[in-house]
């Protein structure tokens, strides 16, 4: 059987860099192991993806490349991809089935209007199924476009508990803050470390940190390359994921994912902002310790408590790295994802 994986980016240096073993395999959500379950798998970009065009075009054609990958890919089984706006309504007229992704097609629904809600009701009816990563992110998608909740299924997203694993002790008094996604809050975060006696480092895009001021004791870290970041993990005392309330309007609403398994996964203790989706990953107090969004002494208080009994954050780092191997690996969300796959063809 031959599935081809369309992304909205290439991944072809992911891929390369992957084999070079300085780059994690997570966000190919178990592609590369699905071939140990007897799938062909192969990755697609559009070419409407590879061409430059100039604005206006260029912003048509993000759009446009739902309707043509499906005619691009050439002989395969079925689609794979997070590129759910309109290919699946598209790959309809080739009779292929299209499995979806949900990177944030929740908050896409809540943001858009009546008519761009009927086509993605359209195209979303149109998939063969949807794979959501947390099941109240399921729930919310299926009760508000109306969808087949048999065709809507849940699937914990992956990591690579090969490239993130425990190295060394790090640093017991230092902080580590990573994410680019819009839904994180730095701002609770300032105000949670302006008076912590602790080095914090920020991994984050400059947008998301456009008006703040940052206190001495927050230094500012960006590109910095998978093995780094692996490093900066390895380092860290304790990661602190702050995130905004579930309606916040924009990032996603399985913002922080990432962060919570590759800081699971090097058997660090965590410390984050409560949302649904985290929820399947983690229980409280268990492994990690959840505190209400924007709240910024609730988040201090937690970060300081983790800091200051290194006993419960041996704890929490060791059960987090074993629910990581149980349940979170990229050959396991493969396991799971094959079964599926094989059901839609």
């Amino acid at each position: 059987m031959r599935a081809t994986f369309v992304y909205a980016n290439s991944r072809r240096e992911l891929i390369d860099g992957i084999e070079r073993g300085e780059e994690p395999d997570s966000s190919l959500y178990g592609a590369l192991q699905l071939r140990e379950h007897a799938i062909d798998v192969r990755f697609h970009e559009p070419l409407l993806t590879r061409i430059e065009l100039p604005s206006p075009l260029g912003r048509a054609a993000w759009s446009l490349r739902e309707l043509t990958a499906p005619y691009e890919v050439g002989r395969t089984d079925m689609i794979v991809t997070p590129l759910a706006a309109l290919l699946p309504l598209s790959a309809r007229a080739r009779r292929l089935p299209v499995v979806a992704l949900n990177f944030g097609l929740n908050l896409i629904w809540r943001r858009s209007s009546l008519a761009r809600r009927a086509l993605l009701r359209a195209s979303l009816r149109s998939a063969a199924r949807i794979v959501c990563l947390g099941e109240a992110q399921r729930r919310e998608l299926v009760e508000a476009a109306s969808l087949d909740p048999a065709r809507v299924v849940t699937l914990h997203a992956p990591v690579d508990a090969d490239f993130f694993r425990p190295q060394r002790d790090g640093d017991e008094g230092a902080v580590l803050v990573v994410g680019k996604d819009l839904a994180r809050d730095y701002g609770t975060l300032v105000e949670a470390t302006r008076t912590l006696d602790a080095a914090v480092s920020l991994v984050a895009h400059p947008q998301n940190l456009e008006g703040l001021e940052l206190p001495a004791n927050v230094t500012e870290r960006g590109g910095l390359s998978y093995v780094e970041l692996r490093d900066a993990y390895a380092q860290a005392g304790c990661v602190v994921v702050p995130q905004r309330g579930e309606a916040f309007p924009y990032g996603s609403e399985g913002g922080g994912l990432t962060t919570l398994l590759e800081a699971m996964a090097m058997g660090k203790a965590i410390v984050a902002s409560d949302r649904a989706v985290l929820r399947d990953y983690v229980t409280d107090g268990v492994e990690a310790i959840l505190v209400p969004p924007e709240d910024p002494v609730a988040l201090r208080e937690a970060t300081v408590r983790v800091l200051s009994d290194r006993e419960l954050a041996r704890r929490l780092g060791a059960a987090a790295r074993a629910r990581v191997e149980r349940e979170f690996t990229s050959s396991a969300f493969a396991a799971r994802l094959a079964p599926l796959l094989r059901s839609v063809v």
